[in-house]
């Protein structure tokens, strides 16, 4: 094991069961830290960050007058968010690029010590469920560089965790179809698997539980997306496996991790800043829910400072059984222009139904719900090939119950359900949404 990745492994133990203040203290020296080096080396951030000058010293106390940098703002400013000097030991300047879910690409930069980061993040959640870092893991996800792995051998190289470098780790395009994917896992035979939510599910429906337990999976690292409802449930009851998810984005790495005690994630208080604030900006209270605000701690090649990722999330409300002390999120509830608007002002944010219990109304393999307007929302389905009818009435009933009592709801069968430009699946999509900053309501 690395050196450096060893004694930053070292510091998150310590730090996970840190009193709040230590915590607090130890994420206020980081947050100095970069304040310092954006003003120095980014002119964007010179004027935008001088709230925060006291003397020769900072006052981190007025954080909340920096002005939220949206994500549109950061794909049009482009170069003028990147550092013209990176400091020693925070690795060299990498470039990539991310189109999230619209299609709008931010190019951007970060430096060398974020993998090693989110690295240090992946090994920390395995150690917090008892996973062994020396066996296996495949991966299926989209690849933005290079040529993808493709079927029928993928990819294949090892240290999945730097804690183990000799640890076999597969690779495969998230673009090969499930039945190829699930040959290929049955060949791999890797005890672990990291996926987007929707594809370990649409894996599990491939395959009735005596099938999914042979390819000796026992634990799902989701990334990329929200966890679906049910689908704990449901890998459970076609592997035999426990899932769990990751929070992150390119722009700064890890942001959060599920915990091993209960179905909420852990802010990553070491690499990131997570705040969550209601229209106007100010902290939402504990279990209250709002637009995500993150500030990334150690990308200095192009720093991010209280961003705007297009997020919706409650705040966690009380301690974790767990006995660690890093900040919580109760549950990431989707994208802000995901809000289903109604004509009466109404938002809420659906979160993507049990499609277990959806079954009983519309038996299908794979289903989004697509809001077209105010009243009329479409669920779209792939048929699970038994050619029994949907229950319309018993739909619209639910809908009307969790969402509005206006709404009408129309099944539309389709051969497949498209992803977007990054291979993400939206459970749930407005074309109505997202031109007002309302949070309004959500669904319990």
């Amino acid at each position: 094991m690395d050196e450096s990745f060893a004694r930053y492994l070292k510091l998150l133990e310590r730090t996970e069961r840190q009193s709040l203040p230590e915590l607090a203290a130890y994420q206020e020296q980081l947050l100095e830290e970069l304040v310092r080096h954006a003003s120095a080396n980014v002119p964007f951030y010179r004027e935008r960050l001088a709230c925060l000058s006291a003397g020769d010293g900072l006052d981190l106390s007025h954080w909340n007058e920096v002005p939220i940098l949206e994500r549109e703002e950061a794909i049009a400013l482009g170069p003028a968010l990147r550092a013209s000097h990176v400091p020693e030991g925070y690795g060299g300047v990498l470039e990539t690029w991310t189109s999230g879910s619209t299609g709008n690409a931010l190019n951007l930069a970060y430096n060398g010590v974020i993998p090693v980061i989110s690295n240090a993040a992946l090994t920390r959640m395995a150690r917090w469920f008892g996973l062994d870092t020396s066996r296996p893991l495949a991966t299926i996800r989209i690849h933005t560089q290079g040529e993808p792995p493709s079927y029928p051998e993928g990819a294949t190289d090892s240290g999945w965790s730097r804690a183990d470098p000799a640890a076999p780790s597969y690779g495969l395009d998230l673009r090969t179809p499930v039945s190829e994917q699930l040959e290929w896992l049955s060949r791999r035979r890797a005890p672990y698997l990291a996926t987007l939510p929707a594809n370990a599910m649409a894996l599990a429906y491939a395959v009735t539980p005596e099938q999914g337990r042979k390819l000796g999976i026992e634990f799902i690292f989701t990334i990329s997306e929200t966890v679906i409802e049910g689908a704990r449930e449901l890998i459970a009851e076609r592997f035999g496996a426990r899932l769990a998810g990751i929070y992150s984005c390119q722009e700064i790495g890890v942001i959060a991790l599920e915990c091993p005690a209960a179905p909420h994630y852990h802010v990553m208080a070491e690499n990131a800043l997570v705040e969550i604030v209601d229209d106007n900006g100010r902290d939402v209270a504990l279990g209250g829910f709002g637009r995500v605000i993150l500030t990334g701690a150690y990308n200095y090649a192009m720093p991010f400072i209280r961003y705007a990722i297009g997020d919706v999330a409650t705040a966690g409300k009380d301690a974790c059984p767990c006995g660690r002390t890093l900040p919580v999120i109760a549950q990431v509830e989707g994208r802000t222009r995901m809000a289903f608007v109604f004509r009466d002002g109404k938002r809420v944010w659906p979160r993507a139904w049990d499609v277990r219990g959806m079954k009983a109304f519309v038996p299908c393999l794979e289903c989004q719900i697509v809001q077209i307007d105010y009243e009329r929302i479409e669920f779209r389905y792939v048929p699970d090939g038994t050619g029994a009818a949907p229950d319309i009435d018993g739909l619209t009933a639910l809908g009307r119950r969790i969402m509005h009592p206006s709404v009408e709801i129309v099944p539309v069968a389709m051969e497949s359900l498209p992803r977007g430009p990054g291979g993400k699946f939206e459970q749930v999509i407005s074309m109505v949404s997202a031109q007002l900053p309302v949070l309004g309501t959500r669904r319990n």
